[in-house]
């Protein structure tokens, strides 16, 4: 019982901060401390726009100029609870099919934390390049889903667990590359 309203509380969570990564009427923008500058309001010639606070990378529509960071900042903020509350539940679960399930999402949610750290340390990416990879990764998606569910329908427990850890965070992953790639699609 314990682990559905984890599993209940991180879903809620995810779908509230993708609704709310795009949409105009969300409540990020009213959240914002500091003032979006965008390049043309920045003064002098080639100087670079000011980073936008965290809280308007991570609520409302993405930035102009920063929609690179926005998107590794909402993946961050997906999988470093994930990965907390999946090593904690994990270690402290006896139940194989449980452990193997919180701990899977452990690691998987670790590994998209190196890479939105990898996003937020690197350069902001072309639009194009950017939704791109966004789609590349869509797909790759769809196999991490597909090989999550072969897993999940394994004799072992330990395999079902980890099996729909993958296809959890997959099909997450899926609809978060999507949402930002057909956000990238608008002018």
């Amino acid at each position: 019982m314990k682990q559905t309203v984890w599993l209940g509380f991180f879903l809620f969570w995810g779908a509230l901060g993708l609704a709310q990564t795009q949409n105009p009427f969300s409540v990020g923008p009213a959240l914002a401390v500091e003032p979006l500058i965008i390049a043309e309001q920045a003064q002098g010639p080639g100087r670079e726009p000011e980073r936008p606070a965290w809280d308007r990378l991570l609520l409302g529509p993405a930035p102009e100029g920063f929609r690179g960071l926005a998107i590794s900042v909402r993946l961050l903020a997906w999988s470093v609870p994930w990965t907390l509350a999946g090593s904690t539940a994990g270690l402290l679960s006896d139940d194989p099919w449980q452990r193997s399930f919180w701990l899977t999402n452990s690691v998987w949610a670790a590994v998209n934390s190196g890479i939105a750290l990898v996003g937020l340390l690197g350069p902001e990416p072309d639009k194009n390049t950017l939704r791109d990879l966004l789609y590349i990764n869509a797909g790759l998606d769809v196999i991490y889903i597909a090989g999550g569910v072969f897993l999940a329908l394994q004799p072992d427990a330990r395999s079902q667990g980890a099996g729909w850890a993958i296809a959890l965070q997959g099909a997450w992953l899926l609809l978060f590359d999507l949402f930002n790639a057909l956000s990238l699609e608008n002018p």
